[in-house]
Formats: structure tokens, C-alpha cells, sequence
């Protein structure tokens, strides 16, 4: 598959996703929050479930997660995936709750969101480079980035909703599939990811479980 090959190239959030159900040896019932053009669909392995959820585009639900409840059962899937989705939304913490809701009491949560304050985002910021999701006065009209965290704001956020099993911060540059010069350059990066996040991560990715009513 012409995206799997892509993604071997280097670590991302589709990538975490696929090893992390992979490794269950179980029937999965996964919904994909925010799926795009269901992507992440092409690459699961057989026992996976799949069920898409946005906005637009052949989904199973078509959904504004701006607007009311996810028209969904309580605990529903096995896994809940939210890839950079939630810094688009106008209440992030509402949509993370509504995430658990319709995920089961010993089911799984994969988000990822991008961290605004990496050292490229902070060099175009400098000299006056606009980003793609960054147009000033169009930020809701166009569904662009409404929240830009940083790494450890995210990882904060998610320590609020979930019970933490893993937190995955990724350097990757767009080019990298597609160049070995930005493939090497993020080969060299990615070790300091992990040393300092908000500095050299361009993404998290946080692994959780919903946490235990007491």
C-alpha cells in the first residue's frame, strides 16, 4: 500500500496507531474522530473494526463536533482515535469527554495534536511565514487552528482526561516522505523530540485508557 510504505519512512500518528492495535489480539471495535479522508482505515491490520467520524467526506457518521452530543452509544469502541483533530474544535475538553463517553470502561484512547512552538514554528513566526492553518481572521471560517499548544500543554490536557500509558512526541517534517534530505534531517532531529518536547516535537501522541470512577 502506497500510504503503509509512506509511513514506514518515518514515525507518526497513523503509524503509533496501527503498531498499538496490532498488538491486540482481539476483535476491535475502533472509531477514527476526525477521520478525514479515513486514511488510517487503509493501513489497520483485519481485526479491526472500522468507523469514521467528521464532518464531510464518506464517513459512518457526519457529525460538527462543535455542535451537540456525538450521536453514539455509551462505550461503544474498543478504541477511540482523534488524530490532530481537537485544535480545531471551539471546547476540546467537552469533545474529550464526550471520547470516553462513547469509548468502553476498558477501552483505549489514541489523540495526537500538533505543537504550535516547535523550533520551525517559532523561526517562521520570527521572520513573518503564515502556516497553512494559521490565516489571520479566518481561523473559524476556514476550520483552521483555533488552539495552538504546546507539547507540554498537551501532554497536561490529556493528563486531565486520561489515565496515561504512553506519550509520544514526534518530530516530522511534511518533505519527509518524499525526500531523503528531509528524511535524514528528521532522523537527526527526532532523538531531541523526546529530550526537549516543546522544542523539537511537531506532534504528540498520547496513548490512554479512560480513568476509574471512584
Amino acid at each position: 500500500m502506497e500510504i503503509y510504505d509512506r509511513m514506514r519512512r518515518y514515525l507518526n500518528h497513523y503509524l503509533v496507531t496501527l503498531d498499538f492495535v496490532s498488538k491486540m489480539d482481539k476483535k476491535v471495535k475502533l472509531i477514527d474522530i476526525g477521520s478525514q479522508d479515513n486514511r488510517l482505515k487503509e493501513v489497520l491490520p483485519s481485526n479491526v473494526e472500522y468507523k469514521s467520524l467528521d464532518m464531510v467526506g464518506d464517513v459512518d457518521y457526519k457529525h460538527d463536533l462543535n455542535k451537540k452530543r456525538i450521536p453514539i452509544k455509551d462505550k461503544t469502541f474498543d478504541v477511540t482515535v482523534c488524530l490532530e483533530t481537537l485544535e480545531h474544535v471551539f471546547y476540546p475538553h467537552k469533545v474529550m469527554e464526550e471520547l470516553i463517553r462513547i469509548t468502553k470502561d476498558n477501552g483505549f484512547l489514541i489523540i495526537s495534536m500538533p505543537n504550535e512552538h516547535n523550533f520551525w514554528q517559532r523561526l517562521k513566526f520570527l521572520f513573518g511565514f503564515n502556516n497553512a492553518t494559521d490565516e489571520p481572521f479566518e481561523m473559524i471560517e476556514k476550520n483552521l487552528h483555533i488552539h495552538r499548544p504546546r507539547a507540554n500543554d498537551i501532554i497536561n490536557f490529556s493528563k486531565e482526561h486520561l489515565e496515561i500509558i504512553k506519550i509520544i512526541p514526534i518530530w516530522q517534517s511534511r518533505m519527509s516522505s518524499v525526500s531523503n534530505l528531509f528524511y535524514f534531517f528528521d532522523k537527526m532531529i527526532r532523538p531531541l523530540a523526546k529530550i526537549y518536547p516543546n522544542l523539537f516535537a511537531r506532534l504528540v501522541v498520547v496513548i490512554g485508557k479512560k480513568k476509574e470512577v471512584k
